[in-house]
């Protein structure tokens, strides 16, 4: 467990500096006022099956349904396929309530990449992959990476366009997992760093599962010697390769925000190892990760230490309290259940940034759209 650690804010903006503070300050500054691009990649693993892996859902079955809802709540403004939100067992609304709230302040339309679905919602989608990713303790979890990786570089330009940045958010049950699987699997030391939507992260469990599939791909003892893509093809997620094949098509345009806490470490990680592979240079100006304070400050995790581990990559989060709201389910978030998903950190940040809204006036918003769909 680390210590809880206090950041730097960004001016008088609801927004901490977490990692690589000034380029962080500056990448801020070049967004403030600037319309972004929310592409948010939605994909099914086996790997969340594994009892008490994800908080996601209660059950297996409604955590094969939270992509699907994730995705009809961006378009519909509420799910279609359930009752609510997707739910932490805890009593806590998933994340998807923040996400609309920043994106309609901020006047932010979305877009939906299925990069494999179990459960498929009724919203429109970009569909990128016909079939979602086994477990990781299969040691073959993302058979298809490689063509999920080039197809994100191809869709890098179109999906780049009439935007001043790109946000690229997930929403992938058991992903903290998975991330943690291809971090450990490319070299890098995330035991016990990764984050959850659990208060105690399960992180026994988590390491167990994937120490055994590190073996089974033949992962042991040969960390970050294998090419980066045949490693997510092992122990992956099917978003990971994709959106890591988006940012690096696109950030040669653009900015790009990679909108979540361990996941898009491991996405960031990802997109590292293929451009060194590939001998393609990076501009780390271009490229930041948003999140949430609950992901920041998590005790039972590291993000920044990830990160510093991959590169001078800056992270920002949204510094959100939830402490005062007159809705006990959201006062849970406080409690560390949840922290992030469906890019609710990055949204966040897109408000403020692009309006000035504080915390005050973000968490107004986001009760707004919690009581709207609770028809409270």
């Amino acid at each position: 467990m680390t210590t809880p650690r206090s950041y730097p804010r960004l001016d008088d903006r609801p927004v901490l500096l977490v990692h690589a503070a000034e380029r962080g300050r500056a990448l801020a500054s070049r967004l403030a006022g600037k319309l972004p691009r929310f592409i948010c990649t939605v994909a099914h693993t086996e790997t969340a099956e594994i009892d008490g892996l994800s908080g996601a859902g209660a059950t297996a079955e409604l955590r094969r349904l939270t992509a699907a809802a994730d995705t009809e709540a961006l378009f519909h403004g509420r799910p279609l396929c359930m009752d609510g939100v997707p739910s932490n067992p805890n009593g806590a609304p998933g994340p998807v309530i923040i996400t609309l709230a920043g994106l309609r302040m901020a006047g932010v339309d979305s877009v939906v990449v299925d990069a494999g679905l179990r459960v498929k919602p009724d919203a429109p989608t970009i569909q990128v992959a016909d079939r979602w990713g086994d477990s990781i303790v299969t040691g073959r979890a993302v058979p298809h990476a490689r063509a999920l990786f080039e197809r994100g570089l191809t869709l890098a330009e179109d999906l780049a366009g009439q935007a001043d940045y790109l946000v690229l958010a997930e929403s992938v049950p058991g992903g903290t997992t998975t991330a943690l699987a291809l971090l450990c699997g490319l070299g890098i030391d995330a035991w016990g760093k990764v984050s959850s939507s659990m208060p105690d992260n399960a992180h026994p469990l988590k390491g167990a599962v994937v120490r055994a599939a590190l073996d089974v791909a033949g992962l042991t003892g040969v960390a970050g010697e294998r090419p980066a893509l045949d490693v997510a093809a092992a122990v992956g997620d099917p978003m990971q390769p994709f959106v890591a094949g988006l940012a690096l098509g696109a950030h040669r345009r653009m900015p790009v925000l990679l909108a979540g806490g361990s996941q898009m470490a491991a996405v960031l990680a990802l997109l590292v190892a293929v451009a060194r592979e590939r001998e393609v240079r990076l501009d780390l100006d271009q490229l930041g990760i948003a999140t949430t304070g609950w992901v920041a400050h998590d005790p039972t995790a590291d993000l920044a230490g990830l990160v510093a581990a991959i590169g001078e990559v800056p992270v920002l989060a949204s510094d959100l309290d939830f402490s005062v709201s007159r809705h006990p389910p959201l006062r849970r978030y406080e409690q560390f259940l949840v922290k992030e998903g469906v890019g609710a950190g990055a949204a966040a940040i897109v408000a403020a940034l692009k309006t000035g809204a504080d915390a005050a006036q973000l968490l107004a918003a986001i009760e707004a759209v919690y009581e709207q769909i609770y028809g409270i």
